[in-house]
């Protein structure tokens, strides 16, 4: 009714005597995360039926959409845009692991809460996270609006609504920083931070005002056109979820508003998606689909409107990010106690050098992944020849954090883990680490290093780890053991580029191996050792538990000499181990783990803490300890061994994956015989695994063509 009053009281009223009237269109989007994809679909449309738009307002998802709009983007390049955007990133605030700090790569999967240390003790985070994803996605989106020192001066004006914290009223943007506005006004209650722009915390402005006609009103247009994205009050059987419940607290204020905000806007398009929630970007096809589908209903009216504006607004240059531009000047604007060169390091930028964009976000992702700073981003500037790049930086204001997981296996039974953390104890750019495993077979390591990058820096490390494993005889358990070790480590270090670490050092380790129960007598172990090693360590897999991409590499040489206390060392022997493994994907779906592992001992038969080792399933085990699927923990013993393995991995639904695996190997007293023997071992294995918010929850069967055993092996949580 309401578009067919428009048509037959205003159309023709242009057309009697207003024919040569510039017409007006404002055009505002709600809020809604997902659901806003549909603004896309309905976009379309209205450039599609001849509207030029004059005036764009909007909240949230909604401001981002209209922002990208106003800066020049078509609505097929925001589409283009956004669907390349990694969302389970962006609202798990997830920084590549392979742009993570060396350290941080080794240990960022193995906890599931992490609670930052202030003077005041353990805080809880004022949100989920602090959105550094969507910070930087911003800055290139906002790239070229340098320019513009109001929003009113984009190729097509433009506003944003955020909400006061603090008073709880309604900011409208018109000014400063594009980059920061949008930022605030996406800032959703409880899952990211408050944002901080002049010294007031803002939050998402769908709290007060969800869909900002009012502000449209208050400007020069005559025809309003809306996207409303709000569902309004779900009932009690849709509140089935955390985030349906957080939509629901900010929907009480705007169904209120629902009245006015359709009477104030001339043409309302209301897409409704009931599958779709904040965080349903899974949808996204869908979801846009549907707001074009909705926008057509109102085809007629569009297409009457844009032939009644006769003049239309000459868009201005397009404001849509350079992919590559020469960098004259570098300012890094924020730090406090770190240092320029730091920050540069890890930007791997200079100055005087054209400069690509999927560089410059890498190494914005370097900078967050150091874990010292809150938020990273970057805006451009004019300079004489080229542009000046600005760094702009928020150092956290604390340096130590708490950390939990949980871990069950089958190899060493449950464990609480806990961490601590402090990233600047004694020395910048140091790194202090406290691991332990509370349970019923304890274990423990701590690490102290400083990151000089290449120039090599000491490093020390206390470990101490205890276990069960059996010893076989004809493939039956004879005994069952209390391994027990306790090693103090010096090392000097050099990392490069954050994924190469080449060291070296030495180890004092005492090892006991006492009787849990036996069958057979065999003798126990109290010994101690020392060691010389060198190694080098490459990781650039891009997640720990389920890797799509990226490879690793181990190699370590080791001098093994048995002491008695420090005055007599027997005849040494050494071991050298290289490991290596690769992942390939050959779609979203199918991912392909391939790995290679070979071992030889040099000289003497070693004692049994530096033997090689095959068996079970698991991960993270000490010394030459190695899994070897089809046989039980530790259940083959050798001095030289090989072993192949292969992976498949098939995602069946996000998070829920169906495994295959096998291995082949041998294991030989002499190195010549690795690769004259026929006797092959082998090992295969089916299995599901659940990427919980814990950990992976992890269920195979396993069996040899050697033996007729099935062994079942299970493991929930994160590896240490």
């Amino acid at each position: 009714m309401k578009r067919f009053l428009l048509i037959v009281t205003l159309i023709p009223a242009l057309l009697a005597g207003q024919a040569k009237k510039d017409l007006k269109f404002g055009l505002v989007l709600s809020g809604g995360g997902a659901k806003c994809m549909a603004q896309i679909g309905a976009l379309k449309v209205i450039e599609e039926a001849g509207i030029k738009l004059d005036y764009i307002g909007g909240t949230s998802m909604g401001a981002i959409i209209g922002a990208m709009y106003s800066l020049g983007y078509s609505a097929n390049e925001i589409e283009g845009y956004l669907r390349q955007v990694n969302w389970d990133a962006l609202m798990a605030n997830e920084v590549p692991r392979n742009r993570l700090s060396f350290f941080d790569r080794k240990a960022d999967d193995r906890y599931f809460l992490s609670f930052p240390l202030t003077k005041n003790g353990i805080e809880v985070p004022q949100g989920i996270n602090y959105a550094q994803y969507i910070l930087k996605e911003l800055s290139s989106i906002t790239q070229q609006s340098y320019p513009y020192q109001s929003f009113k001066e984009l190729p097509i004006p433009f506003y944003c609504l955020a909400t006061n914290l603090e008073t709880g009223k309604a900011k409208v943007f018109e000014e400063g920083r594009l980059i920061d506005a949008l930022r605030a006004s996406s800032a959703f209650p409880s899952l990211f931070t408050p944002y901080e722009i002049d010294d007031s915390l803002y939050i998402d402005g769908g709290v007060v005002l969800n869909y900002p006609v009012k502000i449209m009103r208050e400007k020069d247009v005559d025809v309003v056109i809306g996207v409303d994205m709000q569902d309004y009050l779900n009932e009690r059987e849709e509140l089935n979820s955390v985030i349906r419940v957080l939509e629901q607290t900010t929907a009480f204020l705007n169904s209120r508003n629902k009245g006015d905000s359709e009477a104030l806007t001339d043409i309302w398009i209301t897409p409704k998606i009931p599958a779709a929630g904040i965080n349903s970007f899974e949808l996204f096809d869908s979801i846009v689909a549907e707001g074009e589908r909705e926008a057509r209903k109102h085809w007629d009216a569009l297409v009457e409107l844009a032939a009644a504006d006769p003049i239309k607004a000459e868009l201005k240059d397009k404001a849509t990010p350079k992919r590559e531009f020469y960098v004259q000047k570098i300012e890094v604007n924020g730090l406090k106690s770190l240092t320029r060169n730091y920050v540069l390091g890890k930007l791997r930028l200079k100055e005087g050098r054209p400069c690509k964009l999927e560089k410059l976000e890498a190494g914005l992702d370097q900078l967050y992944g150091s874990r010292y700073f809150e938020t990273v981003d970057y805006t451009i500037a004019k300079a004489d020849s080229g542009y000046t790049l600005r760094i702009n930086l928020k150092e956290q204001d604390y340096y130590q954090s708490f950390k939990l997981g949980l871990n069950y296996s089958d190899d060493f039974g449950a464990a609480l883990l806990l961490n601590y953390t402090n990233r600047k104890l004694l020395f910048k750019n140091s790194r202090l680490s406290v691991d332990l495993a509370l349970g019923e077979m304890p274990r423990g390591e701590l690490n102290y290093f400083v990151d000089r990058g290449f120039i090599p820096t000491l490093g020390i490390r206390l470990r101490s780890y205890r276990f069960r494993y059996q010893n076989f005889r004809n493939r039956f358990a004879i005994n069952e053991k209390i391994y027990q070790d306790y090693s103090l480590d010096l090392f000097l270090q050099s990392t490069i580029r954050d994924a190469y670490a080449l060291g070296g050092g030495i180890q004092i380790e005492d090892v006991d191996i006492t009787e849990d129960f036996e069958t057979s007598q065999t003798e126990e172990l109290h010994q101690g050792f020392i060691n010389y090693y060198a190694y080098l360590d490459f990781d650039s897999f891009d997640d720990a538990n389920f890797p799509k991409h990226g490879f690793q590499l181990n190699a370590q040489y080791r001098i093994i000499a048995e002491r008695q206390g420090f005055e007599t060392f027997l005849e040494p022997s050494s071991v050298f181990d290289l490991s290596y493994r690769q992942a390939i994907s050959f779609n979203s779906r199918w991912t392909l783990i391939s790995r290679f592992y070979g071992a030889t001992t040099i000289g003497p038969n070693l004692a049994r803490p530096y033997q090689i080792h095959f068996g079970s399933m698991g991960q993270a085990y000490i010394n030459y300890i190695q899994p070897f699927i089809g046989y039980r923990f530790m259940e083959l013993i050798g001095r030289n061994a090989l072993m192949l393995r292969a992976d498949l991995n098939y995602e069946v639904y996000k998070n829920h994956y169906l495994q295959l695996k096998a291995n082949f190997g041998k294991m030989e007293p002499t190195l010549n015989a690795l690769f004259i023997s026929d006797i092959l071992l082998d090992g295969y294995s089916l299995g599901y695994t659940y990427n919980s918010i814990l950990g992976p929850l992890e269920f195979n069967l396993a069996g040899s063509t050697n033996h007729r055993d099935i062994y079942a092996y299970i493991r929930l949580g994160f590896w240490f």
